[in-house]
């Protein structure tokens, strides 16, 4: 039986009470982090932890001062032992306003939930058949400062999902208001065309992943011209290999969209050089 972290309380996942997130599910009063674990270690957690106090920020939930980096490393630490969980895992923290209210709430008093999951690989493994994806356009994202975050209102990325699995598809594509592909249903998208990568820029709405930073620098060691621009159809079209990063999977390469076909060349570099710098690296350090 799996044990969870309720605003610091060690509980079984059955004795949460339905008042104590009840705001979260009525109005989306909140965001989560998603944290990948190998090793038993969690992975790249001081940028997980810059943004969720960026989240809290922005949303306006307060937080004690006591709610600070080692506090909440110690209770993750904790838990995945608790869990035992000592190689490939994922964390899921939620955060959200307390309290009940309506639209307006009667507190801004942060509360947290920490759960922990089992994964059967422990290091980074690329996608053996590539996915085939297509481009969800019956709704777009908006474009604003709530763009970056993973909120708890989800339900474009969830209807993306949907529309992926009744058309076969692995994954869609979303737009954004103006018409531009900026990601996918669950992660970021980067396009190789001309030995250079092109990848949406945050402004154009997409999810400020934590991988997406990784990858970065991953391309940069790579000595490859990393362009930040819109992303149009007819990109798709003419690039000769098209990725997604995510935190969990860290990188999955895409085979077809529509007729067209791709490679999985820098793929397969990526993952390679993201479990032995990033990953395997750091934690012979820790020891």
């Amino acid at each position: 039986m799996s044990k969870i972290i309720f605003n610091g309380e060690l509980l079984n996942e059955e004795n949460l009470m339905f008042n104590q997130f009840k705001r979260a599910v009525n109005f989306g009063d909140g965001f989560f982090e998603t944290i990948r674990v190998i090793n038993g270690k969690e992975m790249f957690f001081e940028d997980h932890f810059t943004r969720l106090i960026t989240g809290l920020n922005f949303l306006k939930i307060d937080y004690p001062i006591s709610f600070n980096f080692n506090f909440l490393k110690k209770q993750i630490h904790s838990l995945l032992e608790i869990n035992n969980i000592n190689s490939g895992g994922k964390i899921k923290m939620y955060f959200f306003r307390s309290g009940l209210g309506t639209y307006k709430p009667d507190t801004n008093k942060i509360s947290y939930l920490i759960e922990t999951n089992k994964l059967n690989s422990n290091l980074y493994e690329l996608n053996k058949k590539g996915y085939l994806v297509s481009i969800f356009n019956k709704y777009k994202k908006q474009i604003n400062s709530l763009s970056s975050f993973k909120t708890s209102n989800s339900l474009l990325y969830v209807l993306a999902s949907l529309f992926a699995e009744e058309n076969n598809l692995n994954d869609s594509l979303i737009l954004n208001e103006n018409n531009y592909i900026i990601e996918s249903s669950n992660s970021n998208i980067f396009l190789l065309h001309n030995q250079s990568i092109i990848t949406p820029p945050l402004s154009s709405g997409c999810i400020n992943g934590i991988m997406r930073k990784v990858i970065f620098s991953l391309l940069k060691e790579l000595n490859i011209e990393i362009i930040e621009r819109n992303i149009t159809e007819n990109d798709l079209e003419i690039s000769n290999e098209i990725f997604l990063s995510n935190v969990i999977n860290g990188v999955s390469w895409i085979s077809g969209y529509n007729q067209i076909r791709y490679y999985n060349t820098l793929s397969k570099k990526l993952i390679k050089k993201l479990n032995q710098d990033l990953v395997i690296n750091r934690i012979k350090r820790e020891i």
